[in-house]
Parts: C-alpha cells; sequence; structure tokens
C-alpha cells in the first residue's frame, strides 16, 4: 500500500468514527389533569373560608358573651399560675376585637366565593378560574391580616398569658394559608403544560431543527 493510499483510508477512518446527530422529535402534551385537581381543592378550601367567615360574623354580631360561655374559653389559660384573666377583662377584649372579626368575615366571605366561584372555570379548562382565585387569595390575605392584627391588638390590651400567642399565631397563620392558596391558584398558569391545557392548545412537537405545533 503506498503511502497516499494509507493517509487516505486514516482520513476516512476518522470520518467515520464521528457519530452523526440523529434527529429527536419529543410531543409535549398539555395537562389537563393538573388544572383539575387544582380546581377541587379550590372549591373545598372556598367553601371552608366562607365557613370561618360566618363564624368570625357570628361573633362580631354577639355584644355580650354569658358567663359560662367565659368560663369555658378561660378554664385553660387560668389554669397557669401566672395568668389570671376576669370575665371582664374578656368582655371587653371581645367588645374591641368585634371589628377586626367583622373585617375578617367580610374580607373571607368575599375571597371564599370566588375561590369557589372560580372552581368550576378551572375544572372546564378555562384560565379565567386561575384568575378568580389568586384575586380571592389576594382579598382574603389583606383582609384576613388586617382583622387578625385587630384582634391581636384588642388581645394585647385587655389578655395576658397563653391567649396573648394565641392571637399572635393566628395572625401569622391567617397570611400563610392565604399565601399557600394563592400560590396553589396561581400553579395552572406558571407551569408550562397546564398553561397549555388553559390555552386550548392540543399538544406542542419539539424537533432537532425547528418547532412546531399541532
Amino acid at each position: 500500500m503506498s503511502e497516499k493510499q494509507f493517509d487516505f483510508s486514516i482520513r476516512m477512518d476518522k470520518e467515520n468514527s464521528t457519530p452523526e446527530l440523529e434527529p429527536f422529535d419529543i410531543t409535549v402534551t398539555p395537562d389537563t389533569k393538573g388544572p383539575k385537581s387544582v380546581a377541587i381543592l379550590m372549591f373545598f378550601g372556598g367553601l371552608l373560608l366562607i365557613l370561618l367567615a360566618f363564624g368570625d360574623f357570628q361573633l362580631s354580631q354577639q355584644e355580650d358573651l354569658t358567663d359560662e360561655e367565659i368560663e369555658i374559653i378561660l378554664e385553660t389559660p387560668n389554669a397557669d399560675l401566672d395568668t389570671d384573666i376576669s370575665n371582664d377583662d374578656y368582655q371587653k377584649f371581645h367588645d374591641s376585637a368585634r371589628q377586626g372579626y367583622l373585617i375578617r368575615a367580610a374580607g373571607l366571605a368575599i375571597s371564599g366565593s370566588l375561590i369557589v366561584l372560580g372552581a368550576p372555570f378551572l375544572y372546564s379548562l378555562n384560565k379565567k378560574g386561575a384568575y378568580l382565585g389568586i384575586e380571592g387569595a389576594a382579598i382574603g390575605l389583606v383582609t384576613g391580616v388586617l382583622g387578625s392584627m385587630m384582634i391581636n391588638d384588642a388581645a394585647v390590651e385587655y389578655l395576658s398569658g397563653p391567649l396573648l400567642l394565641t392571637y399572635k399565631l393566628l395572625t401569622y397563620s391567617c397570611g400563610i394559608c392565604m399565601l399557600i392558596c394563592g400560590a396553589m391558584t396561581s400553579l395552572p398558569l406558571v407551569n408550562a403544560r397546564a398553561r397549555m391545557a388553559l390555552n386550548g392548545k392540543h399538544r406542542v412537537k419539539i424537533k432537532a431543527d425547528s418547532e412546531g405545533e399541532e
């Protein structure tokens, strides 16, 4: 074999050793189950908010608590030796907190109604449902935290001991729960596959050299 033939053979071997890129075809399908699951959670979560709003509304409309009701509430806190809350002090707290209960009740009622209303839209893959849920969560966050802060301020003025920590934790828990609710309702708008389902797209094909929709 001549030197030229040997060089040519080496070049051919090097060219053949380079792997060829094979074309790939990935089909991205929309996620219809995710938004529907979120819609179900929205529905029951909204109902829970409406029930909580009803409880707060009842407290806001109750002017005078009976001694029996107050004693039941204060039985555990007053078991602490460092805590001594009288019935009059708790009644004053209740009177001062009624406005906070009313604000929180109104906000949670509107929030729960919007979330429940948005659930069927989202279940039918209409993005309007997600927007209604986000609006409801935002209203619940603002009014819920505001009302809880007013109740906590009344507790600081008239109560002491474990009840102070209880009402402070309720303020934080209200804000955290509404943030979680808002994050959950916004998931269908954030997730790419769920967003495709809300946009009415059937599937998207991703190819090596081009992108296309079907």
